[in-house]
């Protein structure tokens, strides 16, 4: 279908059913940020295949809200849609659905097994007051309204949409997870029972396969399957569906389904959990929590159409706070992982940068964007434990370096050349058995010009100070977040995406339920949006693993982005004592780019941060490259890591 006869299509049925706007969101039933391709309806309708944006359909525009991350790609991939920036100081999606898009008194038709029901009542109660206010003194002014759609409407305009998967569930082995269900279980049932509730319900996929130590492939590049959870006093149910029929006993595999039967769950199909069988699952009239913007209006007002009360929580849930706290296995596995990740990046720049020099090479298909995210994949292939990349590789040369989320393809890339001064950023990471990764490196194998070399070293010095920072236990995001921007800001100079996300332990390379970001953005974005504000204020405590990237670019020209992964661990006690301190432990163990590398623009302590990091790298990976065979690699390593000066 066309762009404009799929919106002619969807047109028509929003007119069946009576709605005047309808909303299509990125996201799953499970408010998943990456999803399977039988979930990508944006993308399928738009034409937009970033991981975050809403499609605005109305009878007469139609529009894509997205942030400064994916301006760029938003612009070249829209077909028949108008992008819309968020920004602080522009109207947001809701602000605009009741002033610039006239639907004051019209009718928003949503996915209610999509839309978070959190997110209904908040815009509701904010367009009433609005409407109120407006209705001073003058003729009354009626809100918008929103109005479930039973059935995704774009799902009806979509022949030949793809097929739920079903790939295989595995058990995480015990010496990997840490901790065994029965235990996280019961660490679980305490923390909901703390908050007077008398039942959890768990949508998010990482939390689950995190709670009952499974791991799956629905979503590419990460590790987790469709499912559900109930989690009451006296039992734990799973809907999860692997080729069987509503009603039917799940076809699990027989170690799986012991795991299972050992600890406790009981295990029923994934169309079984639906608004009108969840009573059956939950104590009579109880209060049952769910997670804070994670439950949809389906769950809802299956929960309360039950007899039951439904109780968001304050922040995240127990579960999501629980598996954030990364416990001496997985910290082991991240730590060993992450030196085997590390040697493929280092083989990988050691490998391209002979190749460059080699007659007859630079400009060939060999050397083209998506040819050299493929070349790195097979240097990663070949550790130990290794499952699959954690997210499509980011490999982008000059121009395409600026963008954000790049993504390259095949035929349309760009190429890397020997000699010129090209900026290379490469984001990538790995999914290992025992760990996953996510770092960026952005290096210039020709002669970098000055501008070039200072943009990186402050984005470099901007990365060590986040890096070398010692805080109090409890801090949040927020307040590190401006280490990491200073000597950019110095400069008068910023970037528009966070500085830190989440990562998980074989699970999803983003994960909550804190971040490091919002420094740069006024006080009312973050007051505008409260998910973001959960995530912002959560405090970060030991144990938890996360990302450092801070960036700078240049929309048309280069890009850079530094990112590193590290552990929050305690830091030595101080001579007053009396209160926690944390530091981080960076496990990424890939040097910085000497040539880019400005040490005017470093102070003395950044610079001995960076000594003291490249000597750790080389000690870390050194070994493992001499292990491995790669002469070549070790030498690049060797030089790469040498003392700056």
């Amino acid at each position: 279908m066309t762009p404009a006869a799929k919106l002619g299509a969807l047109r028509i049925l929003m007119a069946e059913s009576d709605v005047d706007c309808y909303l299509v969101l990125s996201e799953d039933n499970h408010q998943s940020e990456y999803v399977s391709p039988c979930d990508e309806r944006r993308s399928y309708l738009s034409g937009f295949s970033g991981s975050a944006g809403t499609a605005v359909v109305t009878r007469g525009e139609a529009l894509v809200y997205t942030d400064s991350r994916y301006y760029l790609q938003a612009s070249a991939q829209l077909r028949g849609f108008e992008l819309r920036r968020q920004e602080p100081e522009l109207p947001t999606l809701e602000e605009d659905l009741f002033g610039a898009l006239e639907l004051g008194g019209k009718r928003i038709g949503v996915d209610p097994a999509v839309f978070p029901a959190a997110r209904a009542e908040q815009w509701g109660g904010e367009w009433a007051k609005k409407a109120a206010l407006l209705s001073r003194g003058g003729p009354p002014v009626a809100p918008p309204v929103i109005v479930p759609v039973a059935g995704n409407l774009v799902d009806r305009i979509w022949p030949n949409r793809p097929a739920i998967p079903a790939m295989p569930i595995k058990a995480h082995p015990l010496e990997l997870a840490g901790e065994d269900v029965p235990s996280k279980l019961s660490r679980v049932r305490a923390a909901v029972a703390d908050l007077k509730a008398g039942a959890l319900v768990v949508t998010a996929l990482d939390q689950i396969c995190w709670l009952l130590n499974l791991r799956g492939s629905d979503i590419e590049c990460n590790p987790v399957f469709f499912s559900y959870v109930i989690l009451t006093p006296a039992g734990c149910d799973l809907f999860v569906d692997r080729t069987s029929l509503p009603g039917s006993e799940p076809a699990l595999p027989p170690p799986v389904a012991a795991h299972l039967s050992a600890a406790g769950v009981s295990v029923h199909p994934y169309a079984d959990f639906t608004a009108s069988s969840l009573p059956s699952h939950l104590p009579p009239a109880s209060f049952v929590l769910v997670e804070k913007g994670a439950c949809s209006l389906a769950i809802a007002g299956g929960i309360e159409g039950g007899g039951c009360t439904l109780v968001e929580t304050e922040h995240a849930s127990p579960v999501n706070v629980m598996k954030a706290v990364k416990n001496e296995a997985e910290k082991e596995g991240i730590r060993k992982s992450s030196v085997r990740d590390s040697a493929a990046v280092v083989r990988f720049f050691a490998w391209l940068e002979e190749e460059l020099g080699k007659e007859g090479v630079a400009g060939s298909d060999a050397m083209a964007e998506a040819a050299l995210a493929d070349r790195l994949e097979e240097f990663r292939a070949q550790q130990g434990g290794f499952v699959g990349v954690s997210f499509d590789t980011i490999s982008s040369v000059g121009p395409n370096s600026a963008v954000v989320h790049y993504k390259p393809e095949a035929g349309s890339d760009a190429e890397l050349r020997l000699g010129a001064d090209d900026i290379y950023l490469l984001d990538s990471g790995g999914q290992y058995l025992d760990g996953t990764t996510d770092v960026t490196r952005t290096v210039c194998f020709g002669s970098p010009t000055a501008d070039q070399r200072r943009y990186y070293s402050l984005v470099l010095a901007g990365h060590v100070n986040l890096g070398r920072a010692r805080f109090p236990e409890g801090t949040c995001g927020l307040v590190l977040d401006g280490l990491a921007r200073a000597p950019l800001w110095g400069a008068g100079l910023d970037y528009g995406h966070g500085t830190g996300h989440g990562i998980g332990a074989y699970l999803n390379v983003h994960e909550g339920p804190f971040g490091i970001s919002g420094a740069s953005r006024p006080g009312n974005l973050v007051r505008k949006n409260p998910r973001a504000q959960q995530v912002l204020l959560e405090p970060i405590v030991e144990g938890n693993y996360m990302s450092n990237e801070p960036g700078f670019y240049l929309d048309g020209e280069y890009g850079f982005r530094i990112e590193s992964d590290v552990i929050t661990v305690k830091a030595e006690a101080t001579k007053e004592g009396g209160r926690k301190y944390l530091e981080f432990d960076c496990v990424t163990k890939v040097p910085m780019c000497r040539k880019l590398t400005d040490v005017a623009v470093l102070s003395k302590a950044e610079l001995d941060w960076l000594n003291a990091y490249h000597e750790d790298c080389l000690a870390s990976v050194g070994p493992l490259l001499k292990e491995q065979g790669d002469e070549r690699a070790l030498r690049w390593l060797e030089r790469e890591c040498a003392k700056l000066d």
